[in-house]
């Protein structure tokens, strides 16, 4: 147990109000009182096909998927990236693949789903694919949604000529019509960071390819790495 982590206080949830709602989104005012007794609101936006969770229970809408390309050796070589537009920034971003949880769904089927999908690598088209680990549902922008995902680590076993040059396994993405800009990028696991930094150069800028947060901090989670 964590010395400096003070116990965390009983809070619930004692009004929701909801202020609108679009086609995929909803935007709602929640009051909670803290541990003063102090009512305290904020606007929490919303999925609309979220199910809805018993309070203090996190409801998991989505899968991001960290597809790893590893050698016969068993040696991380690659990650699967996609660039995408994301009107909401007006730039596209360089993330990693993700979407929506369908109904009944267990996170790792959707990766596995996601991955061919976007990105076109599936066992159908002879890839070996094997998932190696989902996380608890973690946040995506606390401050501003309700929104959870699952991390599911993919592996993906290939040689570099399976993956690049003519030898290379077919891959078929089945995008959907919104997915109209998504386009796949395989950047090397060794110096990622500086990969990714190259990547913005060549794509104009940082104002025209925006890192994703959460692929950032894996990039320089991984430099860090002792």
């Amino acid at each position: 147990m964590p010395s400096h982590l003070k116990p965390l206080a009983e809070i619930s949830t004692t009004r929701d109000h909801k202020l609108g709602a679009g086609r995929w989104l909803t935007l709602h005012e929640v009051a909670f009182n803290d541990p003063s007794g102090t009512e305290r609101r904020w606007e929490v936006c919303r999925r609309s096909n979220a199910a809805n969770k018993p309070d203090g229970e996190q409801s998991v809408d989505a899968v991001d998927v960290i597809a790893v390309i590893k050698n016969l050796q068993g040696r991380a070589t690659n990650v699967i990236l996609v660039v995408q537009y994301r009107p909401a920034l007006s730039a596209f971003t360089v993330e990693f693949p993700s979407g929506l949880i369908d109904g009944g769904e267990e996170p790792a089927t959707a990766a596995i789903r996601e991955l061919q999908e976007e990105t076109g690598f599936s066992q159908e088209s002879g890839h070996k694919i094997k998932v190696i680990s989902t996380s608890v549902p973690v946040a995506y922008e606390p401050g501003l949604t309700s929104s959870c995902s699952k991390v599911v680590v993919v592996g993906i076993e290939m040689e570099q000529d399976e993956l690049f040059g003519p030898n290379a396994l077919p891959r078929k993405p089945r995008l959907e019509d919104d997915e109209w800009s998504l386009q796949v990028v395989i950047l090397p696991l060794s110096g990622l960071l500086h990969s990714l930094k190259e990547l913005q150069t060549f794509a104009g800028g940082a104002s025209k390819l925006v890192l994703d947060s959460r692929l950032y901090a894996w990039a320089i989670g991984r430099e860090l790495r002792c």
